[in-house]
């Protein structure tokens, strides 16, 4: 009985984790952001992905989606903000700063400031490519 009930559990557990996986969420911005990305190999065999900003450049997917790189290209800057990279004491992650109509400095956590915007980091390629186009115009 005992073991029927583990295979149960293990089965459930492993129909959960597959039908629940998660994006890599650096990777889901630099495409939001129209960014490509490509895999990098190191001489020692580590791998990280990078995305190439407009100006040609490449930095690692993690440091453009904390704030650490690329800053003139985040979401932050298309909105008229400025990105800074603060921290809850176990993690790093994008704010984007902006200044109010009184003039006063407002920090908002990236993912907050897009919700705020109507944009998420799930498949938004229509609402992406229309601000592009209307961008271009």
């Amino acid at each position: 009985m005992v073991a029927i009930i583990m295979v149960l559990c293990a089965t459930v557990s492993i129909a959960y984790s597959q039908g629940k996986r998660i994006a890599n969420p650096a990777s889901a911005y630099a495409k939001f952001m129209g960014l490509k990305s490509k895999t990098r190999t190191y001489n020692n065999g580590s791998q990280s992905r990078v995305c190439i900003l407009p100006d040609s450049t490449e930095c690692d997917e993690w440091t453009f989606f904390r704030g650490k790189s690329g800053k003139e290209f985040s979401y932050c800057a298309r909105k008229g903000c400025v990105t800074e990279t603060d921290s809850n004491g176990t993690s790093q992650f994008a704010v984007c700063v902006c200044t109010d109509s009184l003039g006063r400095k407002i920090k908002i956590p990236l993912l907050d400031f897009m919700a705020q915007h109507g944009d998420t980091l799930k498949d938004n390629r229509i609402k992406h490519e229309r601000e592009v186009n209307q961008i271009k115009r």
